[in-house]
Order: structure tokens, then C-alpha cells, then sequence
């Protein structure tokens, strides 16, 4: 615990900081102290904003007013940076709120363990950020119908042929390539298929340069297309004409799909 003046000291700054709020000493001090304890001893640096994160935490309604007029534009002014969808932007910030400002089972909101070291708005900002990616993951592994229109061009009146002759082989085999590539793969194809983010605009979200993503998206294409071949030969079961050229007319639609949509945004 900090020497007495010390922590009065702490206390009256961070209130003045935040006026209206009223989070009492006792409260401020002992989160300051048990804080302090998780974080090893280090040094809080940033005790206004730790005072706030306390208070929210405890749901005190002036401190969470704060956090909503303050906190959560940032926030989304971060992901919107990143060239996120508005619904993603949307969808991380109510997870941001419910991950943490509600209480859980097993102790208080997650907002209590914010340790002062850093400013709160970065680490807010951290955590919504995780929460977007983590929102894209989980769109990205559900079921692919919103893809198969994009992968499965109906236009080409041969390959319409092929594909009202093994529709369902050719939706499953796509399905379950799919689903065997790696989740970044899944979420890279979603964004730039179905939401047509471009390449640029992804690269950012990854932290990575515009070469890179394009050499990913061109990685998870190819994966794809090798994948959705060999399961279309593994449910098929055949050795004959018909097979090749169905496959052959399958990766020529999935190359001419991807590419399509490359060219809107070339490397």
C-alpha cells in the first residue's frame, strides 16, 4: 500500500479528473492496492484512469457515461481505421460493453483487471480490436452458403451443366475445403469474396504490407482449389472423361471467380 499522503494524493487527483463520479477512497485505494499486488509492484502510472476503470467496474452510472462518451468512439474510430464493416464495428462494440462491464460468475467485470500501467483508452482499444478479429473468425467458420454463389458461377452454360449434374457433390466438396483451411485463410476469403474488402484495406486489419496479403488471398485460392478438387475426387469415386472435365470446369469457375473480384483491387 502506498504511504497515506501518497494514496490521498492519488485519490483526490483522480476524482478531480473525473468529476461526478463518487467512488469512494476506500473502494479507489483498495482497488489500487490489489492492482498493484496482480501487476508484481510495478508503478501505476495512470491512477485517473484506473480510478475510472474502478468505478466502472463497480457500475457506478457517471463512470459508465464516461466510458460511453468517451471510450467507445475511440474505440470505434480505431476499428474504422482498419477498414472493418460497419455490422464487425458494431458487433465488436456491443461485445466491448458485455465483455467489460458486466459482471461474471466467478468475479467482477474485466474492466477491474485494467492495471493503470498504460492509458485505458489503448487498452481499450486492444481489446475491441481482438473483438472484431475474434467476431471475423467466427463469421468466417460459419457455414459457407454466402460463399458457394461467388465460387460456383452459374453463368458459364457448360459449367451450369456440370453443376445441376452434381450439385450436391460439388456444394459438399467446396463446404468441406472450406472448412479444413486454416481460420485466417477462411476470414481472408470472406472479406474479400463476400464483402469485397480490399486487398489494401485487409492487409491494414493483419498488420501486414499489400504484397503480403496479396500473396495470402493467392495461397488460400490455390489451397482451395486443391482441396475442393481432391474431395470432389474422393466423393466421385471415378476414374473417367466426365470426372476430369468436371474438374477442370470446377477450378476454371473458382479461378475465374477469384480472379473477378482480384482485378477490382489488382496487386
Amino acid at each position: 500500500m502506498e504511504p497515506s499522503a501518497d494514496a490521498d494524493a492519488s485519490y483526490l487527483r483522480a476524482r478531480a479528473a473525473w468529476p461526478g463520479v463518487a467512488l469512494s477512497r476506500e473502494d479507489f485505494l483498495a482497488h489500487l492496492a490489489a492492482r498493484s499486488v496482480a501487476s508484481g509492484g510495478a508503478p501505476v502510472s495512470h491512477g485517473e484512469d484506473l480510478f475510472l476503470a474502478c468505478a466502472c467496474a463497480k457500475g457506478l452510472p457517471e463512470a459508465l457515461a464516461h466510458f460511453e462518451r468517451l471510450l467507445v468512439p475511440a474505440a470505434r474510430q480505431a476499428l474504422g481505421r482498419r477498414g472493418l464493416a460497419q455490422d464487425v464495428v458494431d458487433e465488436a462494440l456491443q461485445r466491448l460493453r458485455e465483455r467489460l462491464l458486466l459482471p461474471r460468475a466467478d468475479g467482477p467485470p474485466r474492466l477491474a483487471e485494467y492495471d493503470g500501467r498504460g492509458p485505458l483508452e489503448a487498452w481499450v482499444r486492444t481489446v475491441a480490436l481482438r473483438l472484431a478479429m475474434t467476431e471475423l473468425r467466427e463469421r468466417a467458420a460459419r457455414p459457407s452458403e454466402a460463399l458457394l454463389p461467388t465460387l460456383l458461377p452459374a453463368e458459364d452454360p457448360s459449367f451450369a451443366a456440370l453443376k445441376h449434374r452434381h450439385h450436391a457433390d460439388i456444394e459438399a466438396a467446396i463446404a468441406s475445403a472450406l472448412a479444413s483451411l486454416e481460420p485466417r485463410q477462411r476470414t481472408l476469403l470472406r472479406l474479400h469474396l463476400v464483402q469485397n474488402v480490399g486487398v489494401e484495406d485487409i492487409g491494414r486489419v493483419h498488420g501486414v504490407s499489400r504484397a503480403t496479403m496479396t500473396r495470402w488471398l493467392k495461397d488460400a485460392r490455390d489451397t482451395l482449389a486443391e482441396r475442393t478438387h481432391a474431395e470432389l475426387r474422393r466423393r466421385l469415386n471415378v476414374e473417367d472423361p466426365d470426372l476430369h472435365s468436371l474438374a477442370r470446369s470446377l477450378l476454371s469457375g473458382l479461378d475465374l471467380s477469384v480472379r473477378h473480384l482480384l482485378r477490382q483491387d489488382p496487386p
